[in-house]
């Protein structure tokens, strides 16, 4: 069967047409405009302080930064404090405030020599944005093309996890993990990763999108992690040649109503990060998600 029929077909509560309008539901919320931010993967193949000032220009004052190889017009993860100054700079010329690296990481490896070296270049992450001002560092599972998980995966998942959390810890810093496929591709396999942490720095940034995109309804997953929801990214899915596709938050398939409100019903109090992933437009992309949020959120 294929995804668009099955998720419509097991999923129908979060599925609407494409092209119907975002609805204020008149939400109570405390959200400010502080609390909208921009992911920095759409934005990969711009130059840092062209990025800045475009983000700003629009309104945006909170900004992710790209710490991977696949960014090199960012940051790599073995940035040197010089590099990581003139960003510092760049920002504050710009009137940006640098909430999170976007860092890249694979916590799976087997090997326990080869994991001690990715969790010790994981700590560099967190020694940045420490050096930034930021206060989150945004981190994935690892192997996250691969759906078919082995049970002993989860134990080298809490451990790096808990070694990288105690780290950022000590430093003021907290870890968000992104459902991205794999080992997280489900709400309960989120929900077991985290219930292996005993580090009160880790936490979930929860992609609505990204959960869909898996096959996987993003209500029902968000109930899964709910309590440990400490940052979001938010896109939207769209179905085109068969396949689903990221979109501008507001211009797909998702029903968005009854995901916010679980998440302020809860109590929620973090960033609101929009994440359009497609370079070529993504600053069009990016003011469109903003505006769609902002008018979910009624603010």
């Amino acid at each position: 069967m294929r995804l668009e029929r099955f998720v419509k077909a097991k999923y129908k509560f979060t599925i609407q047409n494409p092209k119907s309008k975002i609805q204020n539901p008149n939400m109570p919320n405390n959200i400010t405009s502080p609390n909208i931010g921009c992911a920095a993967w759409g934005w990969r193949e711009v130059e840092i302080p062209e990025y800045f000032r475009q983000i700003s220009n629009q309104g945006i004052r909170s900004v992710e930064v790209n710490a991977h190889p696949q960014a090199p017009k960012h940051l790599l993860d073995n940035a040197d404090d010089e590099s990581v100054s003139k960003i510092a700079t760049w920002a504050q010329e710009a009137g940006v405030d640098i909430i999170c690296i976007a860092g890249r990481n694979n916590f799976t490896i087997p090997e326990e020599a080869a994991l001690e070296k990715e969790i010790q270049r994981v700590e560099r992450f967190v020694d940045i944005a420490q050096q930034l001002g930021a206060k989150f560092v945004r981190l994935l599972s690892g192997d996250h093309r691969n759906d078919h998980i082995l049970a002993d995966v989860f134990p080298r998942l809490h451990y790096a996890f808990n070694r990288i959390g105690d780290y950022a810890e000590a430093r003021g810093i907290k870890i968000t993990i992104e459902n991205h496929g794999g080992p997280t591709a489900t709400g309960q396999r989120v929900a077991r990763i985290m219930e292996g942490i005993k580090s009160p720095a880790v936490g979930v940034n929860y992609d609505p999108a990204n959960f869909l995109n898996q096959g996987t309804d993003p209500l029902m997953a968000l109930r899964y992690i709910l309590p440990w929801v400490n940052y979001s990214h938010w896109k939207d899915v769209r179905w085109a040649n068969g396949s689903p596709q990221f979109c501008a938050f507001g211009e797909g398939e998702i029903v968005w109503q009854p995901i916010i409100q679980e998440l302020l019903n809860a109590g929620y109090q973090g960033y609101w990060v929009v994440e359009y992933e497609e370079p070529s437009d993504v600053e069009h992309g990016t003011k469109e998600s903003v505006n769609n949020l902002c008018q979910m959120l009624g603010m």
